[in-house]
Protein backbone atom coordinates (compact mmCIF):
# COMPACT_ATOMS: atom_id res chain seq x y z
CA UNK A 1 0.00 0.00 0.00
CA UNK A 2 1.53 3.52 -0.74
CA UNK A 3 2.23 5.72 2.10
CA UNK A 4 0.36 8.81 2.34
CA UNK A 5 2.34 11.75 1.78
CA UNK A 6 2.08 14.27 4.62
CA UNK A 7 4.43 16.95 3.89
CA UNK A 8 6.54 17.82 0.37
CA UNK A 9 9.14 20.47 -0.07
CA UNK A 10 9.65 20.76 -3.59
CA UNK A 11 13.06 22.84 -4.49
CA UNK A 12 12.83 25.12 -1.95
CA UNK A 13 14.85 28.21 -0.42
CA UNK A 14 15.04 30.28 2.20
CA UNK A 15 17.09 33.06 2.75
CA UNK A 16 17.33 34.73 5.77
CA UNK A 17 19.52 38.34 6.88
CA UNK A 18 21.07 37.26 3.46
CA UNK A 19 22.31 34.20 4.08
CA UNK A 20 21.08 31.03 2.48
CA UNK A 21 19.30 29.22 5.12
CA UNK A 22 17.82 26.02 2.59
CA UNK A 23 19.09 25.49 -0.66
CA UNK A 24 16.79 23.36 -3.12
CA UNK A 25 15.66 21.31 -0.58
CA UNK A 26 13.18 18.53 -1.53
CA UNK A 27 11.64 16.45 1.29
CA UNK A 28 8.52 13.71 1.41
CA UNK A 29 6.62 13.26 4.46
CA UNK A 30 4.58 10.03 4.82
CA UNK A 31 1.71 9.72 7.43
CA UNK A 32 2.66 8.08 10.92
CA UNK A 33 6.79 8.41 10.24
CA UNK A 34 9.02 9.28 13.27
CA UNK A 35 11.68 11.66 11.42
CA UNK A 36 14.28 13.26 13.12
CA UNK A 37 16.18 15.73 11.65
CA UNK A 38 19.48 16.06 12.33
CA UNK A 39 22.45 18.42 11.72
CA UNK A 40 25.16 21.27 13.44
CA UNK A 41 23.40 24.42 13.98
CA UNK A 42 22.45 26.74 11.41
CA UNK A 43 22.00 23.82 8.98
CA UNK A 44 18.33 24.70 8.22
CA UNK A 45 16.36 21.75 10.83
CA UNK A 46 14.45 24.45 12.90
CA UNK A 47 13.59 26.46 9.64
CA UNK A 48 12.24 23.25 8.00
CA UNK A 49 9.95 23.05 10.66
CA UNK A 50 8.73 27.18 11.23
CA UNK A 51 8.22 26.16 7.25
CA UNK A 52 5.85 23.42 7.75
CA UNK A 53 3.90 25.42 10.81
CA UNK A 54 3.79 28.80 8.21
CA UNK A 55 6.11 30.59 10.67
CA UNK A 56 7.94 31.52 7.91
CA UNK A 57 7.40 31.55 3.96
CA UNK A 58 9.98 30.02 1.47
CA UNK A 59 11.42 32.19 -1.37
CA UNK A 60 11.06 30.12 -3.81
CA UNK A 61 10.29 26.65 -4.00
CA UNK A 62 7.17 25.12 -3.24
CA UNK A 63 5.40 23.23 0.39
CA UNK A 64 2.47 21.11 0.35
CA UNK A 65 0.26 19.52 3.20
CA UNK A 66 -1.63 16.87 2.21
CA UNK A 67 -1.35 17.44 -1.64
CA UNK A 68 -2.67 20.71 -1.63
CA UNK A 69 -0.11 23.76 -1.44
CA UNK A 70 0.42 25.04 1.52
CA UNK A 71 -0.29 28.81 1.35
CA UNK A 72 -3.67 27.77 0.32
CA UNK A 73 -4.41 26.23 3.66
CA UNK A 74 -5.76 28.81 6.59
CA UNK A 75 -3.42 29.45 8.85
CA UNK A 76 -5.73 28.60 11.62
CA UNK A 77 -6.44 25.21 9.87
CA UNK A 78 -3.07 24.07 9.24
CA UNK A 79 -1.98 24.85 13.22
CA UNK A 80 -4.95 22.76 14.36
CA UNK A 81 -3.73 19.63 12.20
CA UNK A 82 0.07 20.54 12.85
CA UNK A 83 0.96 21.44 16.02
CA UNK A 84 4.03 22.43 16.87
CA UNK A 85 6.62 22.27 20.43
CA UNK A 86 9.01 24.60 20.96
CA UNK A 87 12.53 24.27 22.66
CA UNK A 88 11.69 26.51 25.42
CA UNK A 89 7.64 25.66 26.28
CA UNK A 90 5.48 29.19 26.27
CA UNK A 91 4.07 28.81 29.69
CA UNK A 92 1.44 31.46 30.26
CA UNK A 93 0.91 32.94 33.94
CA UNK A 94 -2.14 31.08 35.97
CA UNK A 95 -3.03 27.06 36.12
CA UNK A 96 -1.97 24.37 34.65
CA UNK A 97 -5.81 24.03 33.28
CA UNK A 98 -5.40 28.05 31.74
CA UNK A 99 -2.37 26.68 30.03
CA UNK A 100 -4.25 23.82 28.27
CA UNK A 101 -7.40 25.43 27.40
CA UNK A 102 -5.37 28.71 26.11
CA UNK A 103 -6.64 27.76 22.35
CA UNK A 104 -9.96 26.29 23.41
CA UNK A 105 -11.12 29.07 24.75
CA UNK A 106 -12.27 30.55 21.51
CA UNK A 107 -14.21 27.95 20.54
CA UNK A 108 -17.84 28.23 21.22
CA UNK A 109 -19.68 26.33 23.98
CA UNK A 110 -16.34 24.31 24.20
CA UNK A 111 -16.60 22.59 28.30
CA UNK A 112 -13.78 19.74 29.77
CA UNK A 113 -14.21 18.98 33.29
CA UNK A 114 -11.26 18.79 35.60
CA UNK A 115 -11.28 14.70 35.05
CA UNK A 116 -10.93 15.14 31.51
CA UNK A 117 -8.07 17.44 31.73
CA UNK A 118 -6.82 14.18 34.54
CA UNK A 119 -6.42 12.53 32.22
CA UNK A 120 -5.08 14.33 29.53
CA UNK A 121 -2.09 15.32 32.37
CA UNK A 122 -1.77 11.43 32.64
CA UNK A 123 -1.64 10.93 29.16
CA UNK A 124 1.75 13.17 29.04
CA UNK A 125 2.66 11.77 32.77
CA UNK A 126 1.60 14.25 34.41
CA UNK A 127 -0.66 12.17 36.91
CA UNK A 128 0.42 14.04 40.19
CA UNK A 129 -0.08 17.38 38.46
CA UNK A 130 -3.18 19.22 39.75
CA UNK A 131 -5.28 21.41 37.45
CA UNK A 132 -5.63 24.09 39.39
CA UNK A 133 -2.12 23.94 40.29
CA UNK A 134 0.42 27.26 39.21
CA UNK A 135 1.91 26.41 35.83
CA UNK A 136 5.03 28.34 36.52
CA UNK A 137 5.95 26.51 39.17
CA UNK A 138 6.63 23.05 37.27
CA UNK A 139 9.49 21.49 36.55
CA UNK A 140 11.52 21.92 33.43
CA UNK A 141 10.49 18.90 32.36
CA UNK A 142 6.86 19.12 33.58
CA UNK A 143 6.52 22.21 31.63
CA UNK A 144 7.64 20.59 28.36
CA UNK A 145 5.54 18.07 28.83
CA UNK A 146 2.50 20.13 29.92
CA UNK A 147 3.25 22.11 26.47
CA UNK A 148 3.17 18.95 25.06
CA UNK A 149 -0.66 18.12 26.39
CA UNK A 150 -1.74 21.71 25.38
CA UNK A 151 -0.36 20.73 21.59
CA UNK A 152 -1.99 17.46 21.39
CA UNK A 153 -5.39 18.43 22.82
CA UNK A 154 -6.12 19.73 19.46
CA UNK A 155 -5.68 16.11 17.89
CA UNK A 156 -2.96 17.02 15.31
CA UNK A 157 -1.83 14.75 12.46
CA UNK A 158 1.47 16.15 12.67
CA UNK A 159 3.79 17.11 16.04
CA UNK A 160 6.59 19.18 15.51
CA UNK A 161 9.45 19.37 17.83
CA UNK A 162 12.01 21.95 17.93
CA UNK A 163 14.95 20.19 20.23
CA UNK A 164 12.27 18.94 22.80
CA UNK A 165 14.59 17.75 24.83
CA UNK A 166 18.05 19.84 24.64
CA UNK A 167 17.24 21.90 28.14
CA UNK A 168 16.42 18.56 30.28
CA UNK A 169 19.11 15.80 31.62
CA UNK A 170 19.69 12.52 29.84
CA UNK A 171 17.17 10.53 32.11
CA UNK A 172 14.06 12.96 31.59
CA UNK A 173 14.78 13.64 27.50
CA UNK A 174 14.52 9.93 27.44
CA UNK A 175 11.01 9.74 29.77
CA UNK A 176 10.11 12.34 27.24
CA UNK A 177 10.59 10.89 24.05
CA UNK A 178 9.27 7.94 25.04
CA UNK A 179 6.05 9.11 25.85
CA UNK A 180 5.51 10.92 22.56
CA UNK A 181 6.39 7.62 20.81
CA UNK A 182 3.73 5.66 22.85
CA UNK A 183 1.60 8.58 22.49
CA UNK A 184 2.31 8.56 18.53
CA UNK A 185 1.94 4.85 18.21
CA UNK A 186 -1.36 5.17 20.35
CA UNK A 187 -2.94 8.07 18.00
CA UNK A 188 -1.16 7.22 14.45
CA UNK A 189 -0.14 10.91 14.37
CA UNK A 190 3.68 12.09 12.44
CA UNK A 191 6.43 13.04 14.43
CA UNK A 192 8.56 15.63 12.58
CA UNK A 193 11.49 16.20 15.63
CA UNK A 194 14.59 18.51 15.13
CA UNK A 195 17.34 17.12 17.61
CA UNK A 196 21.43 18.10 17.80
CA UNK A 197 21.73 14.42 19.34
CA UNK A 198 21.24 12.00 16.67
CA UNK A 199 22.04 9.14 19.62
CA UNK A 200 18.70 9.81 21.24
CA UNK A 201 16.87 10.53 18.43
CA UNK A 202 17.82 6.77 17.10
CA UNK A 203 16.14 5.55 19.90
CA UNK A 204 12.80 6.51 19.22
CA UNK A 205 12.76 7.97 15.52
CA UNK A 206 12.14 5.60 12.12
CA UNK A 207 14.15 7.42 9.69
CA UNK A 208 16.99 10.53 9.68
CA UNK A 209 17.30 13.45 7.59
CA UNK A 210 20.82 15.29 7.92
CA UNK A 211 21.41 18.50 6.98
CA UNK A 212 24.45 20.47 6.33
CA UNK A 213 24.87 23.88 5.14
CA UNK A 214 21.54 24.44 4.14
CA UNK A 215 21.21 21.41 2.02
CA UNK A 216 19.69 17.33 2.75
CA UNK A 217 22.80 15.65 2.68
CA UNK A 218 21.19 11.93 3.63
CA UNK A 219 17.73 10.63 4.39
CA UNK A 220 16.88 7.13 5.34
CA UNK A 221 17.71 5.01 8.32
CA UNK A 222 19.68 5.59 10.35
CA UNK A 223 21.78 2.40 10.15
CA UNK A 224 22.23 3.15 6.55
CA UNK A 225 23.51 6.40 6.91
CA UNK A 226 26.43 5.28 9.18
CA UNK A 227 27.35 3.74 6.30
CA UNK A 228 27.25 6.80 3.60
CA UNK A 229 30.13 7.65 1.34
CA UNK A 230 29.70 11.00 2.44
CA UNK A 231 32.87 12.17 4.56
CA UNK A 232 30.58 14.97 5.65
CA UNK A 233 28.16 12.82 6.87
CA UNK A 234 30.08 10.69 8.47
CA UNK A 235 32.03 13.42 10.14
CA UNK A 236 28.95 14.82 11.38
CA UNK A 237 27.66 11.44 13.24
CA UNK A 238 31.20 11.10 14.74
CA UNK A 239 30.79 14.17 16.13
CA UNK A 240 32.79 16.57 14.20
CA UNK A 241 30.10 18.70 13.03
CA UNK A 242 28.11 19.66 15.83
Amino acid sequence: MEQTSVFELRQVNRNEAGREILTNASLTIGAGEFVALLGPSGAGKTTILRLFNALDSPDSGEIRFRGERLDQVPVRDLRQKVGMVFQTPAILEGSVRENLLVFQRWQKDFTISDEEIHQILIQVGLENTRPDQAARSLSGGEKQRLALARTLMNEPEVLLLDEPTSNLDPVMAHQILRQIKTLQEEMGFTVIMVSHNHELAARYADRFVILLQGQIAADGPLSVLKTAHSPAVQTFLNGGGE
